[in-house]
Formats: C-alpha cells, sequence, structure tokens
C-alpha cells in the first residue's frame, strides 16, 4: 500500500498487526471487551455478512446503534466493503431522523428493534428497503479469517461517512468524509494529542474513538448517556475512573462541569487521572480551574475545532498567564490557543466590519467612547475564522460552493494577537450592531464567566438598540443575580442595560453551546 493512497482501515489493520493481542476497546456499559485482533477479525465477518447478503461499495447504510463496542465493530465492517456509514447522532429526535434520511436516501439502516419498530411510523424510514437488526448481523456472521475480496477495493478518495453539523445556528448541513480524510483526521489529532500503544483513554467522542484504535490505545467506552449527556450519572462516571485508574479523559464540558459539581459536594479528589481534554463547544478559564482542583495531578487541554475540522487549537491551560486572564476579563474574547501546525488558518473580514472601518472617516459624528470601541475593533482586526488542511472539510453535499475553493468558513469570529494567539469572538450570526459599534457575544460572555454564581450567559439585543444579557445562576446561589456587586460592575463596563435570569437554551449534542435558533424565539418574547 502506497503512503499518498492509504485509508482509516489500512492504518487499522497496521495497528492489528503490531498489537494483535493488546485491548482495544473496553465497553464499560455493557462490560465487554475486544483485542485488536478481535475487532479486525469480527468486523470482518460483519463484512462477509454484508457481501452475501448483496450489499455493494457505496451503498449507504444508516447506522443507529448504541454507541458500544458492536457499534464499532460493525462501522468498521462497513467501511472495509467501502459502503458509506450514515452517523445520526444518539441525541436526535425522530423528526430529525427521518429529515436525514429524505436527504440521504439510504439503502439500508442498520438499528435496534425498538428503532426499526418506530422507523415504521416515519415516512422516509419506511422508504428504506433493507431494515436489519444489528444484533442478527453479529449473531448470524460466523467470526473466522476470510480473504477480502478486490471487488470492494477501497482508496483514499472512497466515500466512508456521513454526519451531519449540530445545526445550532439552522438545519443540520451534511459532512461526507472519504477515507482518506478519516486517516488525515486521525494523523492531526495523533500528532496534538499524542496518545500511544501504553495509554488508557476515557473517551465519549465517537470519532476521536476510531482515531484511538488506530494509535493502539486502549479505550474504553464510558458508561454514559450518549443521547442525553446532560442526564449522566455522574455518580457512576466518578466510580468508573476511580476504580478503574483512568489516567487520560475525554468528555464533553457539560458532563465535566457535573462531575466538578458532584466532587466538591462530596469531597473527591481524582489523584489517577493525568490529563483531561474536553471540547465540543466553549471552554471557559472557570471549568479548567474547576478541573485543576478536582484533578490535581492533571494537565487540562481545551480543543477548540468544529465537525468540519478537528482540532483547530489546543489551549494547554498550565501554560496561561496574568495577561490572558486579564485580557478575558476585559472583553478581550475566549483565549483558545496556537492553532495546530497541520492546518493554515486566516481572519477574513465581514461585510458588516468593513462598514465599520468605513465609517471611520466620519468620526467626528460620534462621540469620544464609539471611537474607542471601533478603534479597538480595528486594532483586533476580527474576522471569521477560515482553515485549510488535511482534516479540514472543502464542502457539504447539501450546500452547493465553489468546487475549487480552498478555505473552509467556520462561521466563528475571531482575531489573532501579536503573539500569534487566537481568540474567539462567538458566531458570526450572533454578532450586535448598536449604532457604530459592533458587540461580539464570546468577548462578553467570557468576562461574565468568571464571575462564580454564573453557571451559563448569553449576550443579546432586541431591535438592534439595548444589550441585554440573559444569565442562568448556579444552583446554590438562592439571590437574584442583579443582588451580585460583580454582576452590577460587569453591566456597566460592558454597557449592559437589563439582565434577564432565565434557563438558555443549548444544543442537544453536547448541551453545551447556546442554540441560536431557540434564543431568537426567546428574545421575540421579551
Amino acid at each position: 500500500m502506497k503512503i499518498d493512497n492509504m485509508t482509516i482501515i489500512d492504518k487499522i489493520r497496521e495497528v492489528k498487526s503490531k498489537f494483535p493481542n493488546k485491548t482495544a476497546i473496553i465497553d464499560l456499559k455493557n462490560n465487554t471487551e475486544a483485542t485488536f485482533s478481535q475487532i479486525d477479525t469480527q468486523s470482518e465477518a460483519v463484512y462477509n455478512y454484508l457481501k452475501k447478503n448483496n450489499f455493494s461499495k457505496g451503498d449507504k447504510v444508516v447506522l443507529f446503534v448504541p454507541i458500544s463496542l458492536k457499534f464499532y465493530i460493525i462501522l468498521i465492517g462497513i467501511l472495509k466493503m467501502g459502503m458509506q456509514v450514515v452517523f445520526i447522532d444518539p441525541y436526535a429526535k425522530i423528526n430529525h431522523i427521518n429529515k436525514c434520511c429524505e436527504m440521504i436516501s439510504p439503502n439500508a439502516i442498520i438499528g435496534s428493534k425498538k428503532v426499526l419498530f418506530l422507523g415504521n411510523f416515519l415516512k422516509e424510514i419506511r422508504k428504506i428497503p433493507i431494515k436489519i437488526d444489528y444484533k442478527n448481523i453479529l449473531k448470524d456472521s460466523k467470526y473466522h479469517e476470510i480473504e477480502i475480496s478486490d471487488d470492494y477495493e477501497i482508496s483514499k478518495d472512497t466515500p466512508a461517512l456521513i454526519s451531519f453539523t449540530s445545526g445550532s445556528t439552522g438545519f443540520p448541513k451534511i459532512i461526507m468524509r472519504t477515507h482518506g480524510f478519516l486517516l488525515g483526521q486521525h494523523n492531526v489529532l495523533d500528532k496534538n494529542i499524542q496518545f500511544s500503544e501504553n495509554t488508557q483513554a476515557y473517551s465519549s467522542f465517537p470519532m476521536f474513538l476510531l482515531s484511538h484504535i488506530c494509535t493502539g490505545t486502549t479505550t474504553l467506552i464510558p458508561d454514559i448517556n450518549f443521547g442525553k449527556p446532560i442526564k449522566t450519572d455522574v455518580k457512576s462516571v466518578v466510580k468508573q475512573i476511580e476504580s478503574k485508574n483512568i489516567e487520560n479523559i475525554i468528555l464533553p464540558p457539560s458532563i465535566l462541569e457535573n462531575i466538578v459539581r458532584f466532587s466538591k459536594k462530596n469531597n473527591i479528589k481524582l489523584d489517577c487521572v493525568q490529563r483531561v481534554f474536553t471540547g465540543g463547544a466553549p471552554v471557559f478559564p472557570k471549568l479548567m480551574y474547576n478541573l485543576l482542583e478536582i484533578f490535581p495531578k492533571s494537565k487540562v487541554r481545551a480543543l477548540y475545532g468544529a465537525s468540519e475540522v478537528e482540532p483547530i487549537s489546543i489551549f494547554n491551560f498550565e501554560t496561561i498567564t496574568k495577561k490572558q486572564i486579564e485580557s478575558m476579563k476585559n472583553g478581550a474574547g475566549l483565549f483558545v490557543g496556537k492553532k495546530v501546525d497541520q492546518i493554515d488558518l486566516k481572519i477574513e473580514r465581514l461585510e458588516l466590519e468593513e462598514n465599520l472601518k468605513l465609517n471611520e472617516k466620519n468620526l467626528k459624528k460620534y462621540s469620544k467612547s464609539d471611537f474607542e470601541k471601533i478603534q479597538q475593533i480595528l486594532k483586533k482586526s476580527a474576522g471569521e475564522i477560515l482553515v485549510k488542511g488535511e482534516n479540514v472539510l472543502k464542502n457539504y453535499l447539501n450546500v452547493k460552493s465553489d468546487p475549487n475553493k480552498e478555505w473552509h468558513e467556520t462561521g466563528d469570529m475571531g482575531y489573532i494577537n501579536e503573539n500569534n494567539e487566537l481568540f474567539l469572538l462567538g458566531r458570526a450570526k450572533g454578532r450586535v450592531k448598536i449604532k457604530n459599534s459592533i458587540y461580539y457575544p464570546l468577548s462578553i460572555e467570557t468576562a461574565f464567566s468568571f464571575c462564580k454564581e454564573v453557571k451559563k450567559c448569553a449576550l443579546i439585543s432586541k431591535n438592534n438598540e439595548e444589550l441585554y444579557m440573559i444569565i442562568e445562576k448556579e444552583d446554590n446561589y438562592t439571590r437574584t443575580i442583579l443582588e451580585n456587586k460583580e454582576i452590577k460592575k460587569l453591566c456597566e463596563k460592558f454597557n449592559i442595560s437589563q439582565v434577564i435570569e432565565k434557563k438558555i437554551p443549548l444544543d442537544k449534542r453536547h448541551n453545551s453551546k447556546i442554540d441560536y435558533n431557540k434564543l431568537e424565539k426567546l428574545i421575540k418574547k421579551l
């Protein structure tokens, strides 16, 4: 196999040949495990089952199976066939699943009996010609060595996996990853997370786990609620970490926040943990400080990325400086470290910012305070973050775009300071323009996040006239939020006209990112 045409399957086979008898996956919920050799053999048996049932290279199969050891065995078997796995997140509601199937027109669906039964009530799932109980695949497949046919030879350009963006600012876009893209994503993760065959990882991100397999890492699949992470039994998670002596953890901020609350309440310290990785949503310094308190011997890493590119940057919290903290408190945005070496990144000023730049000619019309704000924005060179590289998606299946386009538009606003450090300012859609000033949500939300009484907050504006801040306070804070002196000072500092105590709508995937569609509906009711 030539290196330039290597696929994710080639990498998995390479690891299997190096560590055939090493444990690859431990499924804590189902109390099962498998070596690299067993995963390879059992996934080839799945391949054999699919071949005998007349599936072909290029067929699209919805894989709606609980995240588990069995999920990865079936996933790898499908990929070996050159078929396309359609992955719909476990959080998805029935209508969402129905819409996704309508857009993809899959050849088959593999799921539990319950999923297949419920599918009878959905028009688009009823249209799927082949429906398979995933337990039958594993039951009917014979686990023995088989010769993979050249009929299904795959290359780096072979479509492999279809998934969907979180849809926090609109309906999800369709992401198609080729075998080469999956390998490229693994290469970047491998160089930056630096797991090895001597590593054990407690990891909840489905696509990361595929990369862990390629490094020879032993991965423990947590017994968490993948459908509703916020409802995970954190007491059970803490026991898992303690009993298994876990050294490396990869979990979303929402679960880690609950681990922190539970551990503080019960005076628990998890000394076994050496590294904590989190991401998928903004990771504020307050959470990172709390993580160091609960995991006193660990190094905390925050990954900034997106469904289309992971990671873009990695922030090692032990390197944080007082200057960076003060910058965030003063509205500079959320610090996310420096970009990873494997991607290119640039900042592109958007039309709204360009218009303000042109208005600089008329500065005499503005007050001194407006002038200072405009100068601050211009100095930071705020704009949309654009990236390109081997782990960066170029196009979506359901969005028309220029096939020659080199850069991926993240939809995130940010800037790079004089030290080549990346700061996030929030989603481009979330920007607020009042008179001749632009307010970036994440710059002000980050400043508020340092207040210990604030659980979550969201900057909004009604009719682009005044700034409002919606605050969800910590459960143990019984007073009204405006009785807090720190909150009052922050409101004065950032010209917040009104504070509203309300639960903030979040995305269903990680329960950490603001759901801007629901937020807009909430604003209209104010």
